[in-house]
């Protein structure tokens, strides 16, 4: 797939509303003759004074920073996360009408990103689940765990099968990514690094130890 350097807004044909949230909203778009992924996070100001100074607590920033070092280190090129494309930051919504008009009276100008379009992507579930396939999601976050990514969001909306292969999994939904140091990691950051790790780990003993499970959420690692 072809990276979309210095995307104009003009440049985007959107053909569909996916999925939107209060934080962003994502769109099936084709941009210089190439079908992907656009999701557009709305935009945030200065810090207050009352948020910590420590982390990043931009989405854009977030999902950007984590996608850069997951396709830095392969894991795009290998298939645990999508393609990362590329981004377009701070632009005006008002040339994108009437698509973003849920962004057009924010005070501050969107960001978005642009990833590969996977067909056939869905939510793992009890009705496409196999222990392969969970053996694999596990594999994943261990990998992204291994360049320094903490997902921050490990939950099965997070976790797509792919219906036409019957053993690809993918890690989606970085805009709560936490991207370490590689240099400077804390015995903190390692912590909740092994902590998430668990909870995937726990949801798969859930799944293999409760089949007749009437819902995917009904196991507790997942009432934080």
């Amino acid at each position: 797939m072809t990276e979309l350097d210095n995307v104009k807004p003009t440049e985007i044909v959107f053909w569909k509303k996916l999925f939107a949230s209060s934080f962003s909203v994502v769109f099936l778009v084709n941009v210089r003759n190439q079908t992907c992924i656009m999701k557009v996070h709305h935009g945030r100001g200065p810090r207050r004074y009352y948020e910590p100074e420590n982390r990043e607590l931009d989405i854009h920033v977030l999902e950007s920073t984590a996608y850069i070092r997951l396709k830095d280190r392969g894991l795009c090129d290998r298939g645990i996360v999508p393609n990362f494309l590329g981004s377009m930051r701070k632009f005006d919504a008002s040339l994108c009408q009437p698509h973003l008009k849920m962004f057009l009276y924010d005070e501050y100008p969107p960001s978005a990103i642009f990833l590969e379009y996977i067909v056939g992507l869905e939510m793992i579930s009890l009705h496409n689940y196999t222990t392969q396939r969970m053996d694999n999601i596990v594999e994943g976050i261990r990998q992204i765990h291994k360049v320094l990514v903490r997902h921050r969001d490990p939950k099965p909306r997070n976790m797509m099968v792919v219906t036409d292969t019957p053993e690809r999994v993918v890690w989606i939904d970085f805009d709560r990514a936490e991207t370490y140091d590689e240099d400077r990691i804390t015995s903190e950051q390692e912590e909740l690094l092994e902590e998430e790790e668990e909870i995937v780990v726990g949801f798969k003993k859930c799944l293999v130890s409760s089949p007749a499970a009437k819902d995917i959420y009904s196991c507790h690692v997942f009432s934080f």
